[in-house]
């Protein structure tokens, strides 16, 4: 990695800074001299990376890694599908040995060691190699789901089974629009922008009023994505505001509240 004078993460990654403000980075024991170019002091390691696991016998996804790294030092690691178990989380605080490996402190000894490459981590233990992630992937997959709060042109009652929205790293969606499940795949242009490809959805009739149609109409128009703290709001081609969405908390995000604070773990 180049060695850089000044930290370069993009504004969407406020959520990701955002979920671990409190944490108190971690350094390297022996200070490390600025001309050893060293992923540490490179900066640009900082944000989320992903690695889809195959099985050694037919090559297909088994499982997957998400890992955010904050640039105060905090980390957060989502394991899915490995050994049986359908998802365990692990967030702490990052320590850097000698400028070139984290350890996540906190998460288990096999899946806390990483060496920091070039746009990827390494699992020091299974050799698992994470790709880096644009920033508006990584910052739109950190909060478990993103809750509608407002629907332009739209005056449904939003507080009754609102439609909702999850993102992973692999560039899928999940959600509901209100009276049906829906999945499928986004995608960002050479700028960044973000679109929905046609999404997949159950057919099942809702006898009382949603907002459904109005919302797979509205994601057929969203051309652009903002992210600042825990709301997200879509945009059309000409700028206008389609929806906005707030952070929803779990249990992989533990907060005292458990509402709306999926940034700020306890």
């Amino acid at each position: 990695m180049q060695n850089k004078k000044y930290l370069n993460i993009s504004a969407v990654l406020v959520l990701a800074v955002g979920m671990f403000a409190g944490l108190t980075a971690c350094s390297a024991s022996k200070p490390v001299p600025p001309d050893n170019h060293t992923s540490q002091i490179a900066l640009d390691w900082a944000g989320g990376y992903y690695s889809a696991l195959a099985k050694e016998s037919n090559g297909q996804p088994d499982g997957a890694v998400s890992l955010w790294l904050a640039p105060n030092g905090g980390y957060r690691l989502d394991l899915e599908n490995i050994k049986g178990i359908p998802r365990q989380s692990y967030t702490g605080k990052v320590k850097w040995i000698e400028g070139k490996e984290v350890d996540l402190r906190g998460a288990p000894p096999e899946y806390a060691r990483w060496l920091v490459q070039e746009n990827q981590l390494r699992n020091a233990t299974k050799g698992w190699a994470a790709k880096h992630v644009p920033a508006l992937v990584a910052a739109l997959a950190l909060p478990d789901q993103w809750t509608l709060t407002e629907l332009a042109g739209d005056q449904s009652d939003l507080t009754q089974k609102p439609p909702e929205l999850t993102f992973n790293m692999a560039q899928r969606v999940f959600g509901f629009d209100g009276c049906n499940r829906l999945m499928g795949r986004y995608q960002l242009d050479a700028d960044g922008k973000l679109s929905f490809k046609p999404l997949a959805g159950t057919r099942m009739a809702c006898m009382q009023p949603t907002p459904e149609r109005a919302f797979l109409a509205m994601l057929e128009k969203v051309a652009d994505a903002k992210i600042q703290g825990e709301t997200l709001e879509f945009f059309a081609a000409d700028g206008k505001k389609l929806a906005q969405f707030r952070a929803t908390s779990s249990q992989a995000l533990p907060s005292a509240s458990r509402q709306n604070n999926a940034s700020r773990p306890e």
